[in-house]
């Protein structure tokens, strides 16, 4: 697959014809690898494009999140290049480029949407509330327990949600999953009985009893997988 420079809208020559040759070039390479199973990184590098161009958009310069992750080229081209050196007609070029290039990922961001939907089917993400334990407390906190429904293999995490990270551009708020060592790492029974033997390992977790999530995922899967990745951010989204 061909890789694309995160500044690739604003490297020389500013050409409308020619940006638009680099980008459709560049889906080109990531159609190729286009299916079920890799829709959701497709989309994310998608997303990444479209939110480096709506930020310069908006601010006539790289964002700070883009420029920290990029390599000595592209970081030696930035330290000479402002939007406020270019003659009104580059200018507007480029601005051209932008609103033109947004238009071309919207629309293939659309097709990989239609992918994804088939692929988020497969996912199930619900509370259980077990009814021989006290009934938890509402917290931001909790154990998730991910089920693989084709051959029963069960993880379990401890998660804590709303946990702030300061970062360089500020304060982020995050949500933080330990895996949980299980004996039996295949599903037996029920998920209360699972929440249980959890529990029994810390007597101190247990009088909380904390709140009990599972994701069950309908395809075969590792952890690699691009679904699993999928269903952990789908649960992190269904918390917050």
């Amino acid at each position: 697959m061909k890789t694309i420079s995160p500044l690739w809208f604003i490297k020389d020559p500013i050409d409308p014809e020619h940006k638009e040759y680099v980008l459709l070039d560049y889906l080109k390479s990531l159609t190729k690898k286009l299916n079920a199973k890799t829709s959701y990184s497709v989309l994310r590098e998608i997303s990444r494009m479209i939110k480096a161009l709506n930020e310069f958009k908006e601010n006539k310069q790289v964002s700070y999140s883009l420029a920290k992750g990029l390599k000595k080229e592209d970081r030696d081209f930035l330290k000479g290049f402002d939007f406020r050196d270019l003659d009104p007609q580059t200018s507007l070029l480029l601005e051209d480029i932008i609103d033109s290039s947004l238009h071309t990922l919207y629309d293939y961001s659309e097709v990989c949407l239609e992918i994804l939907k088939e692929e988020e089917s497969k996912i199930k993400i619900f509370r259980v509330e077990p009814e021989t334990l006290i009934k938890p407390e509402k917290s931001n906190s909790g154990i998730l327990i991910i089920r693989n429904m084709v051959t029963d293999i069960i993880e379990a995490y401890r998660w804590q949600g709303s946990v702030i990270l300061k970062t360089p551009e500020g304060d982020k708020e995050v949500c933080i999953m330990k895996r949980i060592y299980l004996k039996n790492k295949t599903f037996s029974i029920n998920y209360e009985y699972i929440y249980h033997e959890i529990l029994e390992t810390s007597p101190t977790e247990k009088k909380k009893s904390p709140e009990l999530y599972v994701i069950e995922i309908y395809e075969n899967y590792n952890e690699n997988s691009e679904i699993l990745k999928m269903a952990k951010e789908k649960f992190i989204e269904k918390i917050s």
